[in-house]
């Protein structure tokens, strides 16, 4: 379901070397079909790292039973999160001298083509650092998930949007600004040497907003290729938030506070901040009844405003009466 007219396959003269990195994190049988998806790919110069993240159940085990000359499996023995995991990959990348990274979520599944209209999109221009595809629906392929966003300086604020026509648009209007998410991420070794890795203390959720800031910064352009397409599971597919996993709630909240004391200064912050907090309290209402959840958005909070990092655990807590505070703005009810 492309925006566009269908890219050809490049040819072999044309095609940089690729290292396409999957983390895997206790979800064997999505990991497996994002890898028979990259199997099926038109290019022809890439290899695939996959990276098991700690994972507790069988995943080591089933993946090691793919046999193919082009995969590497490293088995990590705790979860590094999706930066710590990611950059193993970009210092492997580095040490074999390839042109690009592509990241590809594990619960994601791309088109034969997409890879080489990446590749093909961010050599038009040496100043390109990142090119993403267009994020379609697993569960509902006709829909958009997200097709770009740009940084407002002004308000401040990043903004970001389902639509191409919109995208499109945007990417005009907002060249030297524009930010795209890392769920099929493709990165010019180049921009890595320049900017360094992902930010580890992010851990999970945020950190390609913060690098595509950073490109931005460091004067690169980050594109979104309307001719690509990849399909990724969504996060609200029943639209039951009570039903995702409490870590998520924790990460997204805590990594957009420590984003925008990061980025923005000490003044512009306070307006996104406050915004960031009233979000919070909403989801707070979202997850009405679920506590462990509930409980996972105050910590996440509390270790934002503290600029806490590490992983998830049910241990981190925000203090009480800090706690109750919110309880009372978000309109909580204690049975």
């Amino acid at each position: 379901m492309p925006f566009s007219t269908m890219p050809q396959p490049l040819s072999p003269s044309e095609a940089k070397r690729v290292l396409i990195v999957i983390l895997n994190w206790n979800s064997p049988e999505e990991t497996l079909s994002a890898v028979n998806s990259v199997l099926e790919m038109d290019y022809p110069n890439y290899s695939l790292l996959i990276i098991d993240n700690g994972s507790t159940d069988h995943s080591a085990e089933a993946l090691e039973q793919i046999e193919d000359c082009r995969i590497q499996l490293i088995r990590l023995p705790q979860n590094m999160g999706f930066t710590g995991g990611c950059n193993i990959g970009f210092d492997i990348a580095l040490k074999e001298n390839v042109d690009y990274v592509w990241l590809l979520n594990s619960d994601s599944v791309t088109e034969a083509t997409t890879l080489s209209s990446l590749v093909r999109t961010a050599e038009e221009d040496s100043r390109i650092g990142l090119v993403s595809p267009l994020i379609a629906s697993l569960q509902r392929p006709s829909i958009f998930i997200y097709a770009g966003g740009y940084f407002d300086a002004q308000t401040p604020a990043c903004r970001s949007t389902r639509d191409p026509q919109v995208a499109v648009r945007w990417a005009s209007e907002h060249r030297e600004s524009i930010l795209l998410l890392g769920t099929a991420l493709l990165i010019k070794v180049k921009l890595i040497q320049r900017i360094g890795m992902l930010d580890a203390k992010l851990f999970a959720y945020w950190e390609d907003t913060d690098y595509s800031m950073r490109s931005n910064k460091a004067g690169f352009l980050n594109v979104v290729d309307m001719t690509a397409t990849i399909y990724h599971s969504e996060k609200f597919p029943t639209d039951s938030p009570q039903d995702i996993r409490p870590h998520f709630w924790y990460y997204v909240a805590r990594n957009e506070i420590r984003f925008w004391k990061k980025h923005a200064g000490y003044f512009s912050r306070l307006r996104p901040l406050w915004w960031t907090y009233k979000l919070q309290l909403k989801h707070l209402r979202l997850v009405q009844g679920a506590e462990t959840t509930q409980q996972a958005i105050f910590a996440g909070i509390w270790d934002g405003w503290r600029n806490r990092t590490g992983p998830y655990s049910t241990e981190r807590r925000m203090p009480r009466w800090v706690m109750r505070v919110l309880e009372i703005l978000s309109g909580i009810k204690r049975g």
